[in-house]
């Protein structure tokens, strides 16, 4: 089981780092993208949810239970993606400037999804690390949701004149030269 789970790991980082790099390659040059729009109250208090539930959770329920193998299995790999993403996350905003630092979450949360699902698979966990386990699929189940629906904001959609014209939408010759 240790080998399917550092196969299917390190398969799914070659995937996302491959996508994301061909999606670098399509947005350049493009102008650089100076970050989302500020969120609000509720927004931040969800991201500080994210970091007390997705990273703090798992890192004491790891330390307490670290003497069982099977919580190491289930949590060792989940919190390298976790700081994976985090780094991707990173490095496509701030040090790229790239609007596809978007597109990260749209990767890692359904892989964070299928991390813990096959994390409760694997057998019976210590209570802590079952009750985490559980905890974090119900947080990345929701934050896919959010972070999905927020997508028009973070990308500044909603920032374009009354009056801005979008001839491609009405145009069925979308792979021609002339429908943009």
């Amino acid at each position: 089981m240790v080998h399917q789970i550092l196969i299917g790991n390190i398969g799914f980082l070659l995937a996302a780092t491959a996508i994301l790099g061909w999606a670098r390659w399509r947005t350049r040059p493009g102008p650089v993208f100076t970050g989302p729009c500020p969120v609000g109250p509720v927004f931040k208090g969800w991201l500080i949810n994210i970091w007390l539930v997705g990273l703090l959770l798992p890192l004491v329920a790891l330390a307490i239970g670290w003497s069982s193998p099977l919580t190491r299995l289930a949590l060792i790999p989940y919190l390298l993606m976790f700081a994976v993403q985090v780094l991707f996350e990173l490095t496509a905003w701030k040090r790229w400037g790239s609007p596809i630092w978007v597109i990260v979450p749209c990767l890692f949360l359904p892989w964070r999804l299928f991390q813990v699902w096959q994390a409760l698979q694997l057998g019976s966990h210590e209570t802590l690390t079952q009750i985490t386990l559980w905890a974090l699929f119900v947080l990345w189940l929701v934050n896919i949701g959010v972070h999905y629906t927020n997508i028009p904001n973070t990308m500044r959609w909603n920032h374009h004149p009354q009056d801005a014209r979008f001839p491609s939408l009405n145009d069925p010759r979308v792979f021609t030269k002339d429908a943009q």
